[in-house]
């Protein structure tokens, strides 16, 4: 039993044929769901969004706006900010245009007066200003990520070119503010990318790259909120790495994330699967990752050091498990099982971490967010 009642959304592909990927899902969903899970650990549908794609929703800091990231390669990307009212119900604020393709995430400045925004499809990274209000504005910064010389990468044509080419350029994948720096994974070009950030211009200067194993492809990444420590899902392995983080010597121009350790995220590594979601418990004594393809969620206890153990691996009961989200009070894990057009609920033992899935299932078409109001 849970606390109190959670209001969440759910994002879900409601056009697949103008994604990157192709997913099998029975049929397409509407956009954004907007749910509650109960104290009873039930799901409760409020009301639905139509919107094209949202497969990515990150609620500004302030509780009081959400950006959905509507995802398509056939154009530029667009960010939808919506107002949340105390019900957990969204209203349409204003739009905002990327620069690139295949938009998929957004990370506020500490300042809350910027935002970086990653575009997958060709790697364009765009800064732009954000109002004290929470609307994104003009850019101020817009360049292409990439290391290898440009004679040696080249842009995939169409998605059936990056579905057996996903290395041959690069595609940037999230972003993270760690003290002066930014870090930004990189699938194609299997590397973090390292970057100084300049509050008061509110500019990204490259620095340097950390190369991962070649073939890896780092996906997305887990701060640590007490140790100089992140994890990054390594979604073409199927391993997260655990790094060190490095504040030392602030004015010295070096690598600032150093890996230390890697562990597998399946029993079987001859199974076709993908990485996707990580992220820590609320207490960050544990570490969850999913798996698309093995359908399952990877379970690591958190030492003290913060390398990881792998405690559990426990199927998801459904086809590809793009995305979970973990209440506030960290006692369930709601998983959307994108292939199989519906979402899970699991107990969590708080003190153990194990996950027990229950009998509570909510068809939702081609899901492949949960957000959690709040968290």
């Amino acid at each position: 039993m849970l606390d109190k009642d959670y209001k969440l959304f759910v994002g879900t592909y409601s056009d697949l044929d103008a994604l990157a990927h192709q997913p099998y899902a029975p049929i397409p969903g509407k956009g954004i769901y907007a749910m509650t899970l109960n104290r009873e650990g039930k799901l409760i549908l409020n009301e639905t969004y139509e919107s094209l794609n949202p497969a990515v929703l990150i609620p500004h800091s302030d509780g009081k706006s959400l950006y959905a990231i509507l995802e398509t390669i056939q154009d530029e990307g667009d960010i939808v900010r919506y107002e949340i009212s105390p019900d957990g119900l969204l209203a349409y604020r204003d739009q905002f245009k990327a620069s690139g393709r295949s938009t998929c995430y957004l990370a506020l400045s500490p300042n809350k007066d910027a935002a970086i925004v990653i575009n997958y499809w060709d790697a364009i990274i765009d800064v732009c200003e954000v109002d004290a209000d929470g609307k994104l504005g003009a850019v101020i910064q817009s360049f292409k990520q990439y290391y290898r010389p440009e004679s040696e990468w080249r842009q995939v044509k169409n998605r059936e070119d990056h579905w057996g080419n996903r290395q041959v350029g690069p595609h940037a994948h999230c972003a993270h503010f760690w003290h002066d720096w930014v870090f930004i994974p990189d699938l194609g070009e299997n590397a973090i990318f390292q970057y100084h950030w300049d509050e008061s211009t509110r500019q990204l200067t490259r620095e340097t790259w950390i190369e991962f194993e070649a073939g890896s492809g780092p996906r997305h990444m887990a701060m640590h909120p007490e140790l100089d420590i992140c994890y990054v899902s390594n979604e073409l392995f199927n391993t997260v790495c655990v790094a060190r983080l490095d504040a030392s010597e602030p004015g010295e121009v070096k690598p600032r994330l150093i890996p230390i350790q890697y562990e597998s995220t399946i029993d079987n590594r001859d199974n076709v699967s993908y990485v996707s979601e990580i992220k820590l418990s609320p207490d960050a004594r544990f570490l969850y990752v999913s798996n698309r393809g093995d359908n399952s969620i990877a379970i690591f206890k958190v030492l003290k050091d913060g390398r990881l153990e792998r405690s559990g691996l426990v199927p998801t009961g459904g086809k590809f498990p793009r995305h979970f989200g973990i209440t506030p009070c960290g006692k369930a894990i709601i998983v959307a099982n994108q292939d199989s057009g519906h979402i899970r609920v699991f107990d969590r033992d708080i003190e153990t971490g194990a996950l027990e899935i229950t009998d509570e299932i909510q068809e939702v078409p081609a899901p492949n967010y949960i957000r959690f109001i709040g968290a």
